[in-house]
Formats: structure tokens, C-alpha cells, sequence
């Protein structure tokens, strides 16, 4: 850093009050002697001969003139924000006006005529708030590396707590287990609450000195921003200019440089075996029972007689999958009976462990899952066994043609939860008609339309393209018109759903967004795509905080969060078990379970919600490569579309 310049005009006034051989020498005569004097309007120091001329002209006798001797803190402050006068040779009355770009140096007048002639030159006011916004901008970001490295240091401290309790947990857990034994181990107990000492002492010392580490690098951080925020605050342009690019400099040095990780003190645990000749000893390792997880199949449902599995999985304190050979995992399934469940534990030496079973009788079972000796997170859930079932074919209904009843490419199927009543979006006969939940014809509603939902309150929700205006229109269920519902963030929507909190979601064809909106369609609440993925979302259901969207060129259906953050693809491109092809309309029925139109393969196929297949439908009645869309009722039939047969199965 360069000297300061606040500090140097304080220590220059200094020098003029004590008159020191530092002193300021006149600078409007040539015979270097001391200034006695400070004239304010033409910004010059006096010596005392100059200062008589001075009083005598009329042209200067006004000016505000201040004896040195007689400095006030008015005038001390005054004199310390003074303009700085250029250091040239025959250019000392002159003050530095104007900033050269080219040289990046602040010059007079008559440099800028003389040494910087055709240079870029602006004010330099303007080029000190221009340096400013920059300093103020590597002030920020030297802020925010601070806040880091001060939670950093939080972080460490709660470690070093974490581990010194966990460590005299387990020196407890010992101790107590000592006092049981005869006392010939006594000599024992003294050796392990050495060893224990020792842990902790090693440990504490690399907490200490990563502690700090950390408390230096934040003493720079705030020195750094304590030096720029004064020149801020002072808001002095040459200070600004002269310190600009040192204080930029030492800012970008700090932020870039290397910052001391956090240690992270693997595990200390107390084991106790029951061996001829050592009956206990101390286990160190990184695993932490607190972080890890079981992982797959966790539903509240299973089916009875059917292989169930999930994995748990060790991890250490940063929540990274780890594996030590000393892990003792015991999984407990408990029947409705209170019996204890087979289970089968596989260790894949990399830190899962896949665990097995197959429920017997309906009914709720307890999981159990302790590691090291600890409960896990979550640990005991309750998982629902129900009895094996499947879809069968119960009934179609609807043909080719423009009558009742009769459809040209029924584009999508809703079910209305509050009657139960069924809306099919006859896309080329450009209308939507209703059914009863046994087929049977109720109305239409003519409308150039596409995809539709029911709402919340039973009324149909339909998008309508009227000429450029894209709008959603509702209906109510005898069909009566009630209003146009304008969203300028619709373009080419596929599929329109509707949430229990009123809020629609859509598939953008254009710009292959998954869209949520408000009720009123007015808002865009969120906006997200896979990606790297370039085909179509075709349609997109909301269920357990995710979303679920079919996408038929990637032959998957892709899973996101509730804030549209990509998880996990379920199904792949193929003609198998759990492999897609062109998968079109998607529904989940109330057993949790993801139902696919897998229009490629000419089938429909069921998925958890993890994306493990469970079973498939196909056959005689899915000849053609036409379903598209599904839906389900709330007694739990499943409604189908077939594009090409133009008609609607149905199973229960």
C-alpha cells in the first residue's frame, strides 16, 4: 500500500503550525523561503514579503488569507482538502485539473497542453468517481470473502464443540463400562483415557491452528477494507486516483489467494467386544451417524410377498459417502405381530449397504436402522404392506367421427375430483366433450382448443390460441362460459394442470419450459427446462414437493425439485422393463405409483416414484402407436387416449 494521503496533508500542517525544516516553501516567489501564510482563493502558500504584496493589491486584498501560526480547525480542515498542485517543473501554481487516461496520472492544465497533448483527458472528479465505483466494488467483494471466512471460523468452532462433547461421549460411554469390570482393569482404564487424551489433544491443536489461519486471513480482509472504506468515506479525488490501483490490487491479491480448508477430525467412538483378551478398545473414524441416510425404496406402501430393498448409506460430516470396515450396520423390521423380519444386509465395501426383505402379511411394519450403535436419521418409519394388485381392463368408450360420443384425436383426458365427471379435448373437432365416469355423454363445449384442466371448484380450464392473444378460458362444468383468463407467458403450451392451491402448470412447447403461473395466470411463478436437453417437455404433473415430466424424444420422464432443480431421469431409451419409447401423457394414481404412456412401445408402464419399474400394461388393446394421455378417477380407474382408435380405455 502507498503511504497515506490523508496522513501526509495532516503531518504537512503539522510541519507549517511547528515550523519544522519540513515546512512548505512559498510558492509564488523564487527565493524558497518558509510560507507563513495560506491565501484560500488563489491556493497558494506565502512568505511573509509575498504575503505584504498580496495585502497591498487591490486585485488580491479580499482574498481569505490564514496565518499558519494562527491556524483554526476550520482552516486546519480547509488547508488538509487544499487542491494538490502539479509536481512539474514552472507548473507548481498550477492544480491537477484533469486525469489522463493513456498515463493514468492526474495532471494540470498546462501538462495537458504540454506532455499529454492529444491524450484522452477527463475532470478529475469524474475520473475519482469512476475509480470509486471500482474500489467500492472490490470492497464488496473483500465484504463478502470475509463473511465467508468469519462462518468458516463459526463452522470450525462448532466442530471443535462437537468433537470435544462427541469425544467425551464416548470417554463417558467407556468409563462407565470400565467401572463394571474387576479392578485389575483399572491399569486398563488409566491406558485408554491416555490414549483419549492424546485424540484430543492432537485434535484440538489442529483445530487451534486452523483457527488461526482463519482469524488472520479475516484481520487482512478487514484491514483491507478498513484502508479503502476511509478513502470511500473521505471521497478525496487524488487520494482516490493515487490509492486506486493499489488498494484494487491488494483486494484482488486477497481474494485470490489460497484459504486454509477447514480440518475436519474424523470420528472417535468407543467400542466394546467381548474377546477373551481385550474386552473394549477405541475406534477412529470418519463416519457420522447423524448424516447418514437410507436411500430408494422408503414409500409408506410396499405389496405383500413382493422383494423390497433400499440402501443405507454411511457418510461423513460433510454429508460425502465414506466407508470404514469397522461400520457395524443392524437393520430391525418389525410385522404387525411384533416378529422380527428377515432381512438381508450386503456390503458393497464403498460405503452402501443394500438391505432386503420380503413382507409376508399386510399390515404396518417398523423399520429400524442403527449405525454404530446409533438410531439413524429418520430412523423408526412405518411402512405400509397392501396386498398385490393389478389393472385390469374394465370398458372403452368413443369411436371415429364428429357426433357425440365420437372423437378425431382426443388430446387429453381430466378427471374432475369433485364430481368425477370426465373432459376429453377433441382436438380436430375443435371441442372439449363431457362424460359421466361410466362414458356416457353429457355435453360439449365447442372452442378451438388443445390441452384443459379442471380446476379446484370443478370448472374446466382450457387454452384457446385467439389469433396473436393466448389465452386460458374457463368453463363451467355444464359449460357455460365464464371468462378469459390473458397470460403473456404462454406461447405453445401441451399440457394444462391444475393444483389444489389454484396454480397452473403448463409444458411450453416454444421454448421447452416447464411453467408454473398464478391463478390468474397473470404471474410466472417459476420457469425451468432440463439441461442440455433440447426435446419438448410433453407433459408435467406436480406430487411430494416434485415434478414429473415426460419428454418423448429423450425416451424418459425427467424428475425436478419443487423449485425446478433437476434430480433424476426415470426410464431410458429401449423396449424392456423400464425402458421408454416416446412417452407421452403421465399421471400418478393414489397407490403413489407414476403411470407412463409408453406410446413407442405400444403399453402403458408403472413406476415408484424413484424410479424402479413395477409392471406394465399391454396386449390386444394397444395395437396402434396411439395413446397419449392418462388420467385417474378418484375411486381409482385409469382413463386412457388412443389418437389413432380415437377412443378412451378404461381400467380398474
Amino acid at each position: 500500500m502507498p503511504t497515506s494521503f490523508h496522513l501526509n496533508r495532516i503531518v504537512d500542517v503539522l510541519a507549517l503550525r511547528e515550523a519544522s525544516t519540513q515546512a512548505q516553501k512559498c510558492s509564488s516567489c523564487d527565493e524558497d523561503n518558509t510560507a507563513t501564510c495560506y491565501c484560500f482563493v488563489c491556493r497558494n502558500f506565502l512568505c511573509t514579503a509575498c504575503f505584504d504584496a498580496h495585502q497591498r493589491l487591490k486585485a488580491t486584498r479580499g482574498h481569505h488569507n490564514v496565518l499558519i501560526d494562527k491556524l483554526q480547525a476550520q482552516d486546519v480542515e480547509e488547508l488538509i482538502n487544499r487542491p494538490v498542485m502539479c509536481s512539474q517543473q514552472y507548473h507548481e501554481n498550477q492544480p491537477l485539473e484533469f486525469y489522463c487516461k493513456e498515463c493514468k496520472v492526474p495532471i494540470c492544465h498546462k501538462c495537458s497542453v504540454v506532455s499529454h497533448n492529444r491524450h484522452t483527458m477527463i475532470d478529475t472528479q469524474k475520473a475519482a468517481q469512476e475509480r470509486k465505483m471500482q474500489m467500492a466494488d472490490a470492497m464488496a467483494k473483500v465484504k463478502a470473502e470475509m463473511v465467508i471466512c468469519e462462518n468458516q471460523v463459526q463452522k470450525q468452532v462448532s466442530l471443535m464443540k462437537k468433537n470435544k462433547n462427541e469425544i467425551l461421549f464416548a470417554e463417558k460411554k467407556m468409563t462407565d463400562t470400565v467401572e463394571k469390570l474387576i479392578r485389575d482393569l483399572r491399569e486398563h482404564e488409566r491406558t485408554m483415557k491416555a490414549k483419549f487424551h492424546e485424540i484430543y489433544e492432537a485434535q484440538q491443536k489442529h483445530h487451534a491452528t486452523r483457527l488461526d489461519n482463519f482469524e488472520l486471513v479475516v484481520t487482512q480482509l478487514k484491514s483491507c477494507v478498513e484502508r479503502g472504506e476511509g478513502v470511500l468515506e473521505r471521497n478525496i479525488s487524488v487520494e482516490i486516483l493515487q490509492t486506486n490501483q493499489a488498494i484494487i490490487g491488494r483486494c484482488e491479491e486477497l481474494l485470490n489467494a489460497r484459504k486454509p480448508e477447514i480440518y475436519k477430525p474424523p470420528h472417535v467412538h468407543y467400542m466394546v467386544e467381548n474377546k477373551p483378551n481385550i474386552s473394549d478398545r477405541i475406534v477412529v473414524r470418519k463416519t457420522d451417524p447423524s448424516t447418514s441416510s437410507a436411500e430408494g425404496q422408503r414409500e409408506k406402501e410396499v405389496k405383500q410377498n413382493t422383494e423390497t430393498n433400499f440402501n443405507v448409506v454411511t457418510r461423513d460430516s460433510d454429508g460425502l459417502q465414506c466407508y470404514h470396515e469397522d461400520d457395524q450396520i443392524k437393520v430391525n423390521i418389525l410385522t404387525p405381530a411384533g416378529d422380527q423380519l428377515k432381512t438381508e444386509i450386503k456390503d458393497t465395501k464403498d460405503g452402501k449397504y443394500t438391505v432386503t426383505y420380503t413382507p409376508q402379511c399386510v399390515g404396518q411394519h417398523r423399520v429400524e436402522i442403527q449405525v454404530n450403535g446409533k438410531p439413524l436419521t429418520g430412523s423408526p418409519w412405518v411402512v405400509q404392506v397392501v396386498p398385490h394388485w393389478q389393472y385390469q381392463f374394465a370398458f372403452q368408450f368413443g369411436s371415429t367421427g364428429k357426433g357425440q360420443g365420437e372423437f378425431d384425436e382426443p388430446w387429453d383426458i381430466v378427471m374432475s375430483e369433485k364430481t368425477g365427471t370426465i373432459a376429453v379435448a377433441d382436438f380436430n373437432n375443435k371441442r372439449i366433450q363431457m362424460f359421466s365416469s361410466h362414458g356416457d355423454f353429457l355435453r360439449e363445449i365447442t372452442l378451438d382448443n388443445q390441452p384443459l384442466s379442471f380446476t379446484e371448484s370443478g370448472d374446466v380450464l382450457a387454452y384457446v390460441a385467439v389469433g396473436d392473444d393466448d389465452k386460458l378460458s374457463l368453463f363451467a362444468e355444464s359449460g357455460q362460459f365464464i371468462k378469459h383468463i390473458s397470460s403473456s407467458h404462454l406461447n405453445t403450451p401441451a399440457h394444462l394442470s391444475v393444483e389444489s392451491d389454484g396454480r397452473i402448470i403448463t409444458c411450453d412447447w416454444e421454448d421447452n419450459n416447464i411453467k408454473v403461473l398464478s391463478p390468474d395466470g397473470k404471474d410466472l411463478l417459476l420457469s425451468f427446462s432440463a439441461s442440455g436437453c433440447h426435446s419438448n417437455p410433453c407433459c408435467a404433473v406436480y406430487h411430494q414437493d416434485k415434478f414429473f415430466v415426460s419428454y418423448p424424444d429423450a425416451h424418459c420422464v425427467k424428475v425436478f425439485n419443487n423449485a425446478g432443480v433437476y434430480l433424476y431421469d426415470i426410464g431410458s431409451e429401449g423396449t424392456g422393463d423400464g425402458q421408454l419409447s416416446e412417452p407421452a401423457g403421465i399421471v400418478i394414481d393414489k397407490f403413489n405409483h407414476l403411470i407412463v404412456c409408453d406410446s413407442g412401445n405400444k403399453r402403458l408402464q408403472l413406476f415408484a416414484l424413484d424410479g424402479r419399474f413395477f409392471t406394465k400394461i399391454e396386449g390386444q388393446f394397444f395395437d396402434n402407436i396411439g395413446l397419449f394421455t392418462a388420467a385417474v378417477s378418484n375411486n381409482g380407474h385409469l382413463f386412457v387416449t388412443d389418437l389413432e382408435k380415437n377412443c378412451i380405455y378404461v381400467f380398474q
